[in-house]
């Protein structure tokens, strides 16, 4: 019986990938590739669909007006400048209050060194 422990010639060889990790790989390079080839279409698509599409036409009274026939998307919008300026910064503080999460007050600090010192001795 084996005392256990590293074993010569054991476990996965270096550079080893399992078949589905290969797959997923050529799947990604494969999109990849028809995105890259479409590129120039699809920016257009997500531009067209953030503006929405509208026909100019005219009021009763004469005015010029913007008729959509498909409005604005925005989240199209808000992807397209998350994508070019970057994502602003979000942060939601949904515990503290607003509060630190390691401010303790001296009692709480006392209370601590105390209940420390009575398990150690």
């Amino acid at each position: 019986m084996s005392a256990g422990g590293k074993r010569k010639g054991a476990g996965k060889k270096k550079g080893y990938r399992a078949p589905h990790t290969i797959e997923a790989a050529k799947a990604r390079e494969y999109l990849i590739g028809r995105i890259t080839n479409e590129l120039e279409p699809i920016t257009t698509a997500q531009i067209e669909a953030a503006k929405g599409m509208w026909i100019d036409d005219l009021d009763p009274n004469g005015n010029r007006i913007r008729v959509y026939q498909k409005p604005p998307d925005l989240k199209a919008g808000e992807y397209l400048l998350n994508q070019g300026a970057g994502k602003p910064k979000e942060s939601l503080d949904v515990t503290t209050g607003g509060d630190k999460l390691n401010s303790f007050s001296n009692e709480d600090k006392k209370t601590a060194q105390k209940a420390i010192k009575d398990i150690i001795g």
